[in-house]
């Protein structure tokens, strides 16, 4: 009878114990299958790998080396926070592609390994504009720059011990898009945010993320350094005047327009344009493709040719966008050598992007398919707000305007949202009859 009864607390116990084993091990497994994911980006490496019961798990000790650079990203940590149900229940011989119906990764304390001037100089002159949304103040900072910053500013702009933060979202919508928010936070610099809604042409069950499909991109921009820095390198250029330096600014982005465009903006929109030169602003813009385009080939998009291919939309207030229209001008203001260098290197580019492209067609393999699981609604009515207060959400605006934050406040016409990044933090009031949806967030 002992012995039955001994058997039975071991058989308990065992049974308690399974649970436990498959979930840290499920995680550990998840964690390595995003690394494998994002092994398309470049080679990563870490030390250790950690999980609690909240469907938090962090990677610690990260080391990142993107393709076609020597130099690399000393990581502090990533953190992947997903349903801890997804991580109980799954096969984990399906978690090498199988992914949760929403899922956010935090990319903490981030810096440049030694040697990094190739990565500094590709920011400068390519990279930096999908992180601010354009050339970021870089027309007329030198008298002569005008989609780049010259490199002895640059130096001044972004330190080599810049630190940053990223975070991605996404949430499976029920008609099998996704929701997707991109942050990336410069400590003492800027938070910026791309959005999107991806579609997808396969069922409910299943993303193959080399055929998304984007059609509008949302960005915001809240300062938080960086335009203050930015200022102090470029206004050296006009004898420490902002001012010189603000409307040289305005006059190098109506030059550059009439010689590619033989237009150039009108004086509201290049009102906005100086107003957006000042510290501690705050701004968003919806821009619309005119031809749908894979996701895969709008991150690899020019700035030039983004701009030149869709409609852009900035915010005047809150609710209200104003479209980024060029008026026409006199031919006679065009700078006919402005535009043979410039279309020389849109040819140099061109050629460049050929050869890219063919080199990825010939490297290209089968898309992965991922599939997914565990579905449950996140949705929440505005007449239940009130019972989240505190709590993180995301809300679509009518505009399909997507807004990250906490909830603070709840009246009977309006909400109140904090939106908080690692070194900064916003605050928003929007109009209960201007909310399309309300997502709760992990």
């Amino acid at each position: 009878m002992k012995n039955k009864i001994l058997g039975f607390i071991i058989v308990l116990g065992l049974l308690s114990i399974y649970p436990v084993w498959r979930y840290f091990t499920n995680a550990n497994t998840f964690a390595k299958a995003i690394l494998e994911h994002a092994s398309g980006l470049g080679n990563w490496s870490h030390r250790s790998i950690s999980s609690n019961f909240d469907g938090e798990i962090t990677i610690n000790g990260l080391t990142f080396k993107p393709n076609n650079y020597e130099q690399t990203f000393e990581i502090d940590s990533l953190t992947i926070k997903t349903n801890p149900m997804f991580l109980l229940k799954s096969s984990a011989l399906k978690l090498d592609y199988m992914l949760p119906e929403s899922l956010s990764i935090s990319i903490n304390t981030v810096i440049l390994g030694d040697n990094s001037d190739v990565i500094l100089d590709a920011l400068r002159e390519d990279s930096m504009w999908m992180l601010m949304a354009g050339f970021a103040g870089s027309f007329g900072c030198d008298r002569e720059s005008y989609t780049s910053f010259d490199k002895i500013s640059w130096q001044q702009i972004l330190d080599k011990d810049q630190v940053f933060n990223v975070d991605l979202y996404y949430s499976r919508q029920l008609n099998g898009s996704l929701d997707v928010d991109l942050i990336l936070d410069a400590e003492n610099l800027f938070s910026s945010t791309w959005s999107s809604n991806l579609k997808s042409s396969y069922n409910d069950d299943q993303i193959i993320f080399d055929e998304l499909i984007v059609d509008k991109l949302y960005y915001h921009y809240l300062d938080n350094g960086f335009n203050l820095k930015r200022n102090n390198a470029c206004m050296q250029n006009y004898k420490s005047s902002f001012a010189a330096y603000r409307l040289s600014s305005a006059e190098h982005v109506q030059q550059y327009l009439r010689s590619h465009f033989s237009k150039e903006l009108p004086s509201v929109l290049i009102n906005w344009y100086q107003r957006m030169l000042a510290p501690d602003v705050e701004y968003n813009a919806i821009i619309t493709l005119n031809e749908r385009k894979y996701l895969n080939d709008v991150y690899g998009i020019d700035q030039r040719d983004l701009y030149e291919n869709s409609l852009v939309e900035v915010a005047t207030t809150e609710n209200d966008y104003l479209p980024i229209a060029l008026k026409e001008i006199d031919f006679t203001n065009i700078d006919s050598e402005l535009l043979r260098k410039e279309n020389t290197k849109r040819q140099q580019r061109e050629k460049q992007k050929q050869l890219d492209t063919k080199n990825q067609n010939k490297n290209k393999n089968k898309p992965t398919i991922y599939t997914t699981g565990n579905k449950s609604s996140r949705k929440i009515p505005t007449n239940k707000l009130n019972t989240i207060i505190g709590k993180k959400i995301r809300i679509k605006t009518l505009r399909g305007r997507p807004i990250v934050g906490y909830l603070r406040n709840v009246t009977a016409k309006n909400i109140s949202v904090e939106t908080i990044f690692k070194t900064g933090r916003a605050k928003l009031i929007i109009d209960l009859d201007k909310i399309a949806s309300v997502e709760l967030m992990k």
